[in-house]
């Protein structure tokens, strides 16, 4: 197609050329990377000399508009592209202070890797995070204010499921909303909230995998007689199913003079594996044992779904299944990132696979589990 030039006005021929394709790339009608030909194709569209082309695009190109590359042609920049806009994320969690009970070893092993892959997750795509306290169960005035400090952010995460649940779903109805299921038995939600947990039901399969790979005739499932939880009593019933074990279920007092002797009458009962469902008594399993003169992973096999951040520094280190909460929260930044440049305000979250950690020691052999 020629391009009809004025050859009888004093703009010289080539800034005429220039202005033609700038205002092309200005309109959008030319994108960022467009390949628009070579310098003999523009010498016969435009029905000009060639060296009058070349200086057009010599001024195309000292405003940083086009790109000549040798044999494939002239592109528009692609400095050119919008740059993607950066996200904006709040976590918001309804606690001043940190609980000593409710920040134990483990559950902060697990808030640690949350927060780690949250910061690297913020990084990796160019998110600003920022965390902020929100008062929980608020009356109608301060929720109102509440859902208006969230208005400029793109996504929220909330760290619970029991807490802020007003907040949540209000945020949810305008925007995408995540939160983390609980550590332990989470209560089915109806929230638009989108959902983020490890496959809960693969990693109590692979412990039940793993008990039936020892060989094991007993088991046990140890808590705190304050916090027990379904998983442990589910697992005895499926052990107890699989090859016919005898089990127990273990409640150990929290913080009590009599505990370690209460551990100490169970050890002695020469259950063969141990499920440690509360595993913030692991350490007192282990000193009872001791105190028996019985070795963990000798005498006893035992193990938890953690972080294995309470394990640090128990002798002989032992296989556990480690929650991925670093991966969760990673992500969720990946999802975010994802559901918001596609226009979205909800979506799935994939269940994330526990880790099977191998220990040193183990009663009988033992395969790999996935």
């Amino acid at each position: 197609m020629i391009e009809e030039l004025r050859k009888d006005e004093a703009m010289p021929l080539p800034d005429q050329i220039s202005s033609i394709i700038r205002t092309r790339i200005e309109t959008g009608e030319y994108r960022p990377g467009k390949r628009l030909g070579t310098i003999r194709q523009f010498a016969k569209d435009f029905a000009v000399n060639p060296r009058t082309v070349i200086k057009a695009l010599d001024i195309l190109e000292e405003e940083a508009l086009i790109e000549r590359i040798p044999v494939k042609g002239v592109f528009v920049s692609e400095r050119l592209k919008p740059e993607k806009k950066q996200l904006n994320a709040c976590f918001a969690f309804p606690e001043k202070e940190m609980a000593p009970l409710e920040n134990a070893k483990e559950n902060w092993g697990l808030n640690y890797e949350l927060y780690r892959g949250l910061f690297d997750g913020s990084r990796q795509y160019k998110i600003n995070l920022q965390f902020i306290y929100f008062e929980d169960n608020p009356g109608r005035a301060l929720l109102e204010k509440q859902k208006a400090a969230l208005r400029k952010f793109d996504f929220v995460i909330f760290p619970g499921d029991t807490q802020l649940i007003n907040l949540r779903d209000a945020s949810a109805a305008e925007r995408l909303t995540f939160y983390l299921a609980s550590q332990f038995d989470s209560p089915p939600s109806s929230s638009p909230a989108v959902k983020v947990d490890y496959d809960r039901n693969a990693a109590e399969q692979s412990l039940l995998d793993y008990f039936l790979e020892t060989g094991c005739r007993s088991a046990a499932s140890a808590a705190w007689e304050s916090s027990p939880s379904i998983r442990g009593t589910e697992f005895l019933d499926r052990a107890a199913a699989g090859n016919g074990a005898r089990t127990e279920l273990w409640t150990i007092r929290r913080n009590h003079p009599d505990s370690l002797e209460q551990i100490k009458k169970y050890l002695k009962r020469k259950t063969e594996f141990i499920f440690v469902d509360t595993t913030e008594c692991m350490p007192q399993i282990f000193e009872a044992a001791f105190d028996l003169g019985l070795t963990p992973g000798k005498d006893f096999i035992i193990t938890a779904i953690a972080s294995g951040m309470t394990f640090n520094g128990l002798f002989p280190r032992f296989s556990y299944f480690r929650i991925p909460r670093y991966e969760m929260a990673l992500q969720i930044m990946q999802s975010a990132d994802e559901i918001i440049r596609r226009g979205g305000k909800t979506g799935t979250f994939p269940q994330l696979k526990v880790e099977f950690i191998q220990g040193k020691n183990h009663k009988k052999p033992m395969r790999s589990i996935s």
